[in-house]
């Protein structure tokens, strides 16, 4: 009996901490509804939309870590067009711009209207514009985080990792006009040009750079100009024969892929090697790597795929009719219809895919996607 008397005694003292305990939280609760109540009528002017959607850019969480499906499925539309951004597949269309996730369901979709939308991927925002028109939109991996109509037709957008974004606009003068955001979507700069500019890009030091075509004794010239965010003024400036298509950085220095080959330049600007004589037709990078695709002859019967990396170059012969190309982790993945050509330590491998493939992009050290129609597919390349 005392036994039992003793345990009676001990469940009565946890019983008044259990209800101290429950008490409190209960106070916690109900100050924090009161806290809110009273944030929402204290602030009521500042609660809105926009703002919420400001603090909404700062969200940088990816959807997933990796695609635990191998496929991802979508509407088909013959204006589709894809991007690999923060490990989604975004897939920009007439009806706006969709997400899709590691279990192949669509995550967001912005209903937009384009008539041929682009996207122009970074690791912090994505830029979706429709090629000639007026409006371009900000994303980050959860939606939409900012837009805006502008008064001028754009040309090109480029987006850059740290946040900062840049629109080329044609001006009502015949030259073009250059703003530039910074991760606040604050603009920070307009610029104007007066010659023919038709792409514009971002290195990994955070320079904006302008290609602009030229002709001079019956010869095309790209000049390139240089700008640093926040300042008006140019910071350097190159003339490259041929037509520029864009600019990437590898190690101590940056490459220029050109309409019939590729450069290679140190940081101070100056050329140190060039490849290729040859037309380009699709090109990719990677840290510190390019690798692209030049047409070896004029009756296109021969292609040559090349790896450059620190200086060097690797070359493999392949078939014509390829239909894009990925880099991934040093090799080559070419994609045919209904094959990937996969390009690696001199050899070549085939991997069998379905038919109809429209693009292909990197996804891992291993993996490339092959987008579809209506569907996109992760293939292995080891």
């Amino acid at each position: 009996m005392r036994r039992l008397e003793a345990n009676t005694n001990e469940n009565e003292y946890y019983a008044r901490i259990s209800k101290k305990l429950r008490n409190t939280k209960y106070l916690a609760l109900l100050l924090t509804v009161a806290c809110a109540f009273l944030t929402l009528f204290a602030y009521r002017d500042r609660l809105t939309y926009g703002n919420f959607r400001y603090l909404f850019r700062d969200i940088d969480a990816a959807g997933n870590a990796t695609f635990s499906s191998d496929t991802v499925y979508y509407t088909a539309d013959e204006s589709n067009t894809y991007a690999y951004f923060r490990e989604d597949l975004a897939v920009g269309s007439s009806s706006g711009v969709a997400f899709h996730r590691a279990m192949g369901s669509r995550s967001f979709l912005d209903e937009v209207n384009f008539r041929s939308p682009v996207l122009a991927p970074s690791k912090k925002y994505l830029v979706a514009y429709d090629s000639g028109g007026y409006g371009f939109y900000v994303y980050n991996s959860l939606g939409r985080v900012y837009n805006e109509k502008l008064d001028s037709e754009i040309i090109s957008a480029a987006a850059a990792d740290n946040g900062h974004f840049a629109l080329l606009l044609k001006n009502k003068k015949g030259g073009a006009d250059i703003f530039v955001y910074d991760r606040n979507f604050n603009r920070v700069a307009s610029l104007t040009r007066h010659g023919d500019a038709y792409t514009i890009g971002f290195l990994d030091d955070g320079r904006l750079y302008v290609c602009e075509c030229k002709v001079e004794n019956a010869s095309l010239y790209t000049d390139v100009v240089f700008y640093t965010v926040g300042d008006n003024e140019t910071h350097g400036d190159m003339r490259v024969s041929g037509l520029a298509y864009k600019l990437g950085g590898v190690k101590n220095g940056f490459y220029v892929l050109l309409d019939r080959g590729i450069s290679f330049y140190g940081e101070d600007g100056e050329k140190n090697y060039s490849f290729g004589t040859a037309d380009l037709l699709f090109a990719d990078s990677g840290k510190d790597s390019v690798c692209v695709i030049l047409k070896e002859n004029s009756s296109g019967e021969e292609c040559g795929a090349y790896l450059y990396n620190e200086e060097k170059s690797v070359s493999y012969a392949v078939s014509k009719g390829a239909k894009g190309i990925a880099l991934v982790d040093k090799r080559i993945c070419i994609l045919y219809d209904g094959r990937i050509t996969v390009c690696y330590g001199g050899e070549t491998a085939e991997i069998e895919i379905p038919t109809g493939a429209r693009k292909i992009v990197a996804v891992d050290s291993d993996k490339v996607m092959v987008c579809y129609n209506d569907y996109a597919k992760i293939f292995k390349v080891r």
